[in-house]
Order: structure tokens, then C-alpha cells, then sequence
């Protein structure tokens, strides 16, 4: 009778690990979708960073706004 309360309590604690990373992976999933910054929480710089900041930069580059005329 206590080994099925024992697998019970491992198979809880394992889903539970699950969950939790999951749940990490989720969040991060979302954070870049929504254009945020992938390496906003990172201590050291890292390769991500700087291929993410070379991108913007090019990306501002060509979003010059040009002035539209009425006549056009």
C-alpha cells in the first residue's frame, strides 16, 4: 500500500517539474514574440545580443519616413 501512495507523490512532483519548465519556456516564447529583448536579463554580453542589436540598426536604417504629397 505505500508504494502506490510513493508513486503518487514521484509522479506529482515530476509533473509538477514539467509544468515549471514549461511554463519557463512559454514566457520566454512570448517575450520574443512580442519584439522584447532576448538578452534583456543576460549578465554577460553574448552573440545573441549583438546579432539582435546589428538588426535593429538595420532595421532603423531603411525606416526613414518620407513626406507624401498631396498632389501625387
Amino acid at each position: 500500500m505505500m508504494q502506490g501512495w510513493q508513486d503518487w507523490i514521484v509522479a506529482l512532483i515530476v509533473t509538477l517539474c514539467v509544468g515549471r519548465v514549461g511554463l519557463s519556456f512559454w514566457r520566454l516564447y512570448q517575450q520574443t514574440r512580442h519584439d522584447n529583448d532576448p538578452c534583456a536579463h543576460c549578465s554577460q554580453p553574448c552573440d545573441i545580443k549583438r546579432q539582435y542589436d546589428q538588426k535593429k540598426e538595420k532595421c532603423c536604417l531603411g525606416d526613414k519616413k518620407t513626406k507624401k504629397s498631396c498632389c501625387e
